[in-house]
Parts: C-alpha cells; structure tokens; sequence
C-alpha cells in the first residue's frame, strides 16, 4: 500500500482501466477510499466545481488537503484534471456514476 501511495507522489502511476481498483484485501479499499474521498468524488460528479478552491468550499475543507486527495485520486485514475481559462485553473472531473471494487477471496 505504501507503494502505491509513493507511485502516485512520483507520478508513477499510469492506471490503463482509470476506473478500477483491485485491492489485496478490504483494509486497501479503506486506505484508498477514505470517506473523504467518496465524498469529494460525490461532490465533483453532482456539483461541477469550477476549480480546487471552490470544491474545499462545497467540502468545508482546507484547500490543501484538497488538493492532496485530488492528486492521489488523478494518480490512480479516479478523477481528472482539466485546465480553465488561460490554462490557471484546475478543474476537477469525475465522468462516471459508479466505481466497481474488486477484492480476491483467494490467496
């Protein structure tokens, strides 16, 4: 799991299926989709914001911290970034409905 998040730091992950995740066992699922997570991912697909700041506002969130779950969730293929007017701003995208989690039940 470290791995993983220190790929995505790196900017190492490049996710062929971007909405999929195959965790090792439940404990992976809750590291990557903390409820905070879901939450964003939620906010981004139903109210569009127009950039990182305005979605920490709709979270009640620091901007940073934001912007940090931005990042990891773009590293793994959850979520994309699209870029504003005069290329400033950062427009979160979330163009899908459902995420679908597989976990092994075998070793």
């Amino acid at each position: 799991m470290n791995q993983l998040f220190e790929k995505v730091k790196e900017g190492e992950i490049n996710e062929s299926e971007p909405h999929k995740i195959v965790a090792r066992n439940t404990d992976d699922i809750g590291k990557i989709l903390t409820r905070e997570r879901i939450r964003l991912l939620h906010t981004i697909r139903q109210n569009k914001p127009g950039s990182i700041s305005e979605l920490a506002r709709m979270l009640n969130r620091k901007e940073s911290n934001v912007h940090n779950d931005i990042t990891f969730l773009e590293g793994i293929g959850l979520l994309e970034i699209k870029k504003g007017i005069n290329h400033v701003k950062k427009i979160p995208v979330v163009d899908y409905d459902a995420l679908h989690i597989t976990v092994p039940l075998t070793a």
